[in-house]
């Protein structure tokens, strides 16, 4: 297997078929600059994310460790202002202007919404935007593709959990469930996206999907709540509105002794029981090292191809599995990259 097309997994769960799946849709890993910061400039980064929680907390500090691994120090020649949309994509662009006014030498929106409300700002500028924590940003509109540089200011990583293989997981600690519940908000992209590709998934192994949307996290528990007693686990997918009120859709499974699992990692030490998705403080890391720090540098983001997240892990809960009537095999709990506790 060629540098190019190397997938990173810290534990393999379900053996080559997601190595392959990965693989095959990896390019060419972009060029970092060799040389570092000049000394006696101040770099400005302006980031934004729609809501704080863990994963993309994580994702940020992975950003801020690699941008601090080439030299970009905060409080030393990085300036690294952080801003929160509190869940509202008005907030987002509001945001995106202050950025433009304090001329900002990158901008670095996190989550599709943010990312969206950034282009629409810098639209017919020459502003650098380098995006992070998006899943497809080709659906998104983002970008026209991700297979080649956008040839405009716009360049970013994405990244989608493996979907085939998360079901695969789920049915190994519950075989022969019949229906699954999600929430997700249909107002953001990336979940729409992960939901309707987990619906078809679920199709395709006779399984119901059954939905239930919220427009806000006040939402969350009373839409949980309706599931009780109509499907055999929730699953959650990567939606920022769910992960913000994360804790109330865990107590909802944990009364009701449902299963609860996981497309995101962060969930896991959060209340559900598995999940396989994408390490997010590496994304961040390579968010900073093969595409903040180009173009922090110098580098055009026109011509630096999109890049796609290449490290999964596999984590477990032992005691969310316990709270949800469940047995969490050892073969699986052997190979997690992470295990809470026992």
């Amino acid at each position: 297997m060629t540098k190019g097309t190397r997938f990173i997994a810290r534990r393999r769960l379900v053996g080559a078929a997601l190595l392959a799946t990965a693989a095959a849709g990896l390019g060419a890993i972009p060029v970092v600059a060799e040389s570092g910061p000049p000394p006696g400039r101040i770099y400005r980064v302006g980031y934004s994310q729609i809501v704080e929680h863990p994963a993309l907390d994580e994702t940020r500090r992975g950003l801020l460790d690699g941008l601090e691994a080439a030299g970009f120090v905060q409080a030393k020649n990085l300036v690294f202002d952080y801003q929160n949309a509190n869940g509202d994509v008005g907030n987002a662009r509001n945001i995106a202007e202050k950025f433009m006014i304090d001329k900002v030498d990158l901008m670095a929106p996190c989550t599709t919404p943010n990312t969206l409300a950034t282009l629409k700002v810098t639209k017919g500028t020459k502003v650098p935007v380098v995006f992070g924590c998006v899943t497809n940003p080709v659906e998104s509109g983002i970008l026209a593709s991700v297979d080649k540089p956008s040839g405009t200011n716009v360049t970013g990583i994405y990244g989608l959990p493996p979907i085939k293989e998360s079901f695969d997981l789920f049915l190994q600690v519950k075989p022969g469930m019949k229906r699954l519940g999600t929430l997700y908000n249909a107002s953001e992209t990336n979940s729409l996206n992960i939901n309707k590709a987990a619906k078809a998934e679920a199709a395709k192994r006779g399984i119901a999907w059954v939905e239930v949307a919220v427009t806000s996290s006040a939402e969350v528990k009373t839409a949980a709540e309706s599931l009780v007693g109509k499907v055999d686990a929730l699953v959650t997918g990567q939606d920022n509105t769910i992960a913000s009120a994360y804790e109330a859709v865990v107590k909802v499974a944990r009364d009701a002794h449902l299963p609860l699992f996981a497309m995101d990692v962060s969930a896991v030490g959060r209340g559900a029981i598995v999940a396989l998705a994408q390490n997010q403080y590496q994304a961040g890391l390579d968010w900073a090292r093969e595409l903040a720090v180009p173009v922090l540098l110098g580098k055009d983001p026109g011509t630096l191809k999109p890049v796609r997240t290449r490290l999964y892990d596999l984590q477990v809960n032992l005691d969310a599995a316990k709270a949800g009537g469940v047995t969490v095999p050892p073969a699986i709990v052997a190979k997690a990259a992470k295990k809470y506790g026992g």
